[in-house]
């Protein structure tokens, strides 16, 4: 199937979910090799839902997954050489709910509704965080907005909007260099993702949202095909960290990420 079939109109159709199940096959498989595309088109998803947030349709809920997964060890993966590029291609309709999930929670003021339940609120930020991984990370040319040669500036850029004092923690001694950030829209508000890399060119990515909740969270783990995820919160802010890794190296991860913003 030759991806020059596919054209800037079928994408927009795409994103307007106005495709036929052949066009719309073409378009998912031309996606999943074109993780640059891939990441544009998750733009445009984003903004549809902002727009659809302001004029929401009763006829098409939200539902989100749930969090308590109970995660299966060696579990075979189907099309697994194909994974991680379907992966993409999911996660522009993901993050697509998750930038709506944040215009919705949000009053006429532009301050945040404060979720009715814990669970669910946990769930849909977990599931945000591990939709941007996705996207951004398989992206060669732009994965950050701002560089980690720039590191002063991002911490003061992503700190002012979250309204909170951010560190990005140092993974190096775990064979993880920060590669950069950027910012991202969450149900909370304003979110900052920082990404990080190891000398394979193994990416992972830290999640972090404002919290208005003084209670104090435990580790909560995620399995979500080959991507794992590590949740927890304190008094300020609420932490997504979400990488291709196995379970014991990613708790390693997590536990140096929580001692640096102790």
């Amino acid at each position: 199937m030759s991806q020059t079939k596919v054209t800037t109109d079928m994408l927009h159709a795409f994103v307007d979910g106005q495709l036929n199940d052949a066009d719309r096959t073409q378009v998912e498989a031309y996606l999943a090799d074109t993780p640059q595309m891939a990441a544009e088109v998750a733009d445009w998803t984003a903004q549809n839902a902002a727009i659809q947030a302001l004029f929401p349709a009763p006829e098409r809920p939200i539902e989100l997954p749930h969090v308590a997964v109970t995660p299966v060890a060696n579990a075979p993966v189907a099309n697994a050489p194909r994974a991680p590029m379907r992966a993409i291609a999911a996660s522009v309709a993901i993050l697509g709910v998750g930038i709506a999930l944040g215009w919705a929670g949000r009053d006429w003021t532009g301050r945040s509704i404060a979720p009715q339940n814990t669970e669910v609120a946990v769930a849909g930020l977990v599931q945000q965080a591990i939709a941007a991984h996705a996207v951004f990370t398989a992206d060669a040319n732009r994965p950050v907005e701002i560089a980690a040669n720039e590191k002063a500036l991002l911490l003061r850029w992503l700190s002012n909007r979250l309204g909170e004092q951010l560190a990005a923690p140092d993974l190096s001694q775990n064979g993880f260099d920060l590669v950069g950030g950027r910012l991202l829209s969450a149900a909370e508000g304003p979110a900052a993702q920082f990404m990080y890399e190891d000398a394979a060119g193994t990416r992972i990515t830290l999640f972090a949202v404002r919290s208005d909740n003084s209670q104090m969270a435990e580790f909560t783990f995620k399995q979500d095909g080959k991507t794992n995820s590590f949740y927890w919160q304190d008094d300020r802010l609420r932490y997504a960290l979400i990488g291709d890794l196995p379970r014991d190296q990613l708790n390693r991860l997590a536990i140096r990420v929580y001692q640096d913003f102790s």
